[in-house]
């Protein structure tokens, strides 16, 4: 619009044939559009007759090339309004695509991805929002849920594992995307299939977002759905049940710790006749796991869920092969527990005299434990094989100093002999082979 003041560019001088004629929009779209949606938003002249501005214009235009890039006017209004009410101006913040056409679906989520990310880390709330209102404007709610908003979570996941982030960051991110859940799920329409659903975390398991979203898809799909939010405790919950009666009760553990307490959830839900269906990270990193679990295995991923509860509410779910795991493994399992802080006093006393510091030892100390009960909990050994070469990549917050792996897991190894004797053998041959895999690595 060159040198237009903003007094020019208001001015309303342009009648509605000259609209159509710069626009090419015909006249009673511009009508449609000025009818439902206010925009454009033409003055009268004493007459009656519509007057435009240039600016009027300049609207009609941004519209019809966004309908030219693929979406609808409402999608496209949507984004218009999302924009104004960041105090943006959409003549000038969101630019038209390249000549070469609309980019696919996956680059245009990515681009929309890699800005909220962007915006979490730098904790710009109004950027962050900004950008999920422009996607929303574009797609539905779940892919814009799941691709836009759950993936930047995982990758500011990724750069804090990689030391490029913080904890405070994507705890910045989980909040806004817990608030957008929260209004989604609200707006959802009401339930219209029969049986309720119940949504609960396992003891230990922090991590919420990924079963909010859930709730969100299956309210979307006319289940009626009470959620327990995070790290339920299982204390009373049989009295839950039995108010609820729930069809199934739906639960998640993406972090490989909180396994051992989906295992006693389990136990609790076979005990009171309850169908259990889960799934999360955790099961895709060990799909052995999933043999361990009296439940039935949701899939890998989120927007599968509903259709399959679907189908098995016509067709019954499948029959369950579970496999218990070695008893040797439980006894090692409730011996652990039992005599837990003794092993961890005398490590630490071991670490510190070779002059490890107490602090970081301490919490790496309580995730490494946590991590062996997931592997004694349900005899899978794995479990402790992708923990450890996690925490061989790890570079951010809640490792050990560099060198320091090999000379641990010998040290808990001496100590699970100690408080453990015999019973604990098959866990430090373990644990003594991999602290020579790590040595031999390290040369």
């Amino acid at each position: 619009m060159g040198q237009t003041t903003m007094a020019e560019e208001n001015r309303p001088l342009f009648n509605l044939k000259a609209v159509v004629r710069e626009t090419g929009v015909a006249a009673p779209t511009l009508r449609t559009w000025e009818r439902r949606y206010g925009l454009p938003n033409p003055q009268r002249a004493p007459s009656g007759r519509r007057l435009y501005s240039r600016r009027d214009i300049e609207t009609v235009r941004w519209l019809a090339q966004r309908l030219s890039e693929g979406m609808t006017v409402g999608q496209a209004v949507a984004l218009w309004r999302s924009l104004e009410e960041a105090g943006r101006d959409p003549l000038t913040e969101y630019s038209r695509m390249p000549s070469e056409g609309f980019p696919v679906e996956q680059e245009v989520l990515e681009r929309w991805r890699n800005a909220w990310v962007a915006a979490c880390l730098a904790f710009d709330e109004a950027a962050a929002d900004l950008v999920a209102n422009q996607a929303f404007a574009l797609y539905p709610p779940e892919t814009v849920c799941l691709e836009v908003l759950l993936r930047g979570l995982q990758a500011i996941g990724d750069l804090w594992y990689a030391g490029r982030a913080t904890v405070a960051q994507e705890h910045f991110a989980s909040g806004l995307i817990l608030r957008r859940l929260e209004s989604l799920i609200q707006a959802a329409s009401p339930p219209v299939r029969p049986g309720r659903l119940l949504v609960a975390a396992p003891p230990l398991e922090r991590h919420s977002v990924n079963l909010r979203y859930l709730t969100y898809l299956l309210r979307q799909h006319g289940w009626d759905v009470v959620y327990l939010g995070a790290e339920t405790p299982l204390g009373r919950l049989t009295e839950t049940l039995q108010a609820l009666q729930p069809r199934w009760v739906i639960t998640a553990a993406q972090y490989l710790a909180t396994v051992p307490g989906l295992v006693d959830l389990a136990e609790v839900l076979r005990t009171g006749g309850f169908l259990l269906g889960y799934g999360g990270r955790a099961f895709n990193q060990v799909p052995a796991l999933r043999r361990r679990i009296p439940g039935h295995f949701l899939g890998e991923r989120l927007d599968e869920v509903p259709r399959r509860l679907e189908r098995w509410a016509t067709e019954g779910p499948p029959a369950l092969a579970v496999e218990p795991p070695p008893e040797v493994y439980r006894e090692m399992w409730g011996l652990f527990r039992m005599r837990e802080m003794a092993i961890l006093g005398t490590l630490w006393l071991t670490m510190a005299e070779q002059g490890a510091g107490a602090n970081g030892l301490i919490e790496f100390g309580a995730e490494f434990g946590l991590h062996l009960q997931a592997a004694l909990a349900t005899g899978e050994m794995a479990v402790m094989d992708a923990y450890l070469s996690w925490v061989r990549g790890l570079r951010g917050e809640g490792g050990l100093p560099e060198g320091w792996l090999a000379r641990y897991l010998l040290s808990y190894a001496d100590a699970l002999d100690r408080w453990m004797g015999p019973i604990a053998a098959p866990v430090t041959e373990y644990l003594r082979n991999r602290a020579q895999e790590v040595s031999q690595e390290a040369r």
